[in-house]
């Protein structure tokens, strides 16, 4: 299938969350009235639920989803497998332990979401340095050893996780732990927009014009080294850009799984193995995949809307075990 038709449907299916996004919900709009009220604003119910509730929605959710789809394709480049992403090493457990060590110990109160959200950052970063440190140690960079260093740092945080929340007795921490672990799209200002925003396309960038060096990657380190090329400074470069994109994805929305999983190897089944192709194509996939989660996670329970993280991980899991069967040619 050619490129182009691939963008153009992927457009299209993203058009077309948007437009139920915007239309379905508590308060209906009609898909025809949507455009006047995109022109033109008002003080009605409809314009204050599209303005106020849905469009945040929505860049939140196409933002947040591109940022998780780009760091998992990077994660399973650096480790050469397609079952990688920013969890397997752990990145995003450290994340995760910061914002809770952050609302156990009462910075949540003093701080709101901000103070969160920075803790969930520095995790992330710790994390990944002492993946790098431990790997320094070991004098081994290759894949299979961030693997297995990735497993174990994972294993350990998650420990510490568990813990943690079975010591909580405070009701209140409890359900902001919960809140947290369990994802969300919650508007933040425009200028924490801005960041987040500024984040994905620096390192969109930055991956895009790496894609020679991506490429190189699946080859294998040892294949790399006859063309000339050591990669293991760029493992370590590309490592500590994905736990910045995680660490501000974790700030901005909390856990959400199977995006950085699943997305990438769509991508890879669409146009192949080509980082020029996959990059631009992981990006707008993951986007999509997470708006269209974001607009079932709202609508599913009448009443009620899903944790984005539940959400992604419903929609997820049967396009996983459908790439499976794909894989596997149904045998």
């Amino acid at each position: 299938m050619k490129s182009y038709v691939i963008y153009v449907s992927t457009v299209t299916i993203l058009l077309v969350a948007i437009m139920l996004s915007l239309a379905i919900g508590d308060v209906s709009v009609s898909i025809f009235h949507i455009p006047s009220l995109l022109i033109y604003p008002s003080n009605t119910v409809e314009s204050s639920a599209l303005w106020d509730v849905r469009i945040p929605h929505i860049v939140m959710a196409f933002v947040i989803g591109a940022c998780l789809s780009l760091a998992g394709l990077v994660m399973q480049t650096v480790m050469q497998n397609q079952l990688a992403d920013p969890y397997l090493l752990g990145i995003s457990s450290g994340a995760n332990l910061g914002a809770l060590l952050a609302i156990v110990s009462g910075l949540a109160v003093v701080g709101s979401i901000i103070s969160v959200g920075c803790a969930a950052f520095v995790g992330a970063i710790i994390v990944s340095l002492c993946i790098m440190a431990f790997a320094r140690l070991l004098k081994r960079m290759d894949a299979m050893t961030l693997l297995l260093l990735g497993f174990g740092i994972n294993a350990f945080v998650s420990g510490i996780v568990s813990l943690v929340i079975t010591l909580v007795a405070d009701t209140s921490k409890t359900k902001s732990i919960q809140f947290w672990l369990l994802g969300n799209l919650q508007p933040l200002s425009n200028s924490m927009m801005l960041i987040i925003v500024i984040v994905l396309v620096i390192s969109s960038a930055f991956f895009f014009f790496q894609s020679r060096i991506l490429d190189l990657m699946l080859m294998g380190q040892n294949l790399s080294l006859t063309m000339g090329r050591s990669l293991v400074n760029f493992q370590r470069l590309y490592i500590i850009v994905v736990s910045i994109v995680v660490g501000v994805t974790v700030y901005a929305s909390g856990i959400i799984g199977f995006v950085g999983l699943v997305v990438p190897q769509c991508a890879r089944i669409l146009v192949g193995e080509k980082h020029s192709k996959l990059i631009p194509l992981s990006i707008v996939l993951g986007g999509t995949f997470l708006v269209w989660a974001d607009v079932i996670g709202r609508n599913l329970i009448p009443g009620m809307s899903l944790p984005i993280g539940v959400a992604a991980a419903a929609c997820g899991a049967p396009i996983f075990c459908w790439m499976l069967f794909h894989q596997t040619g149904g045998r």
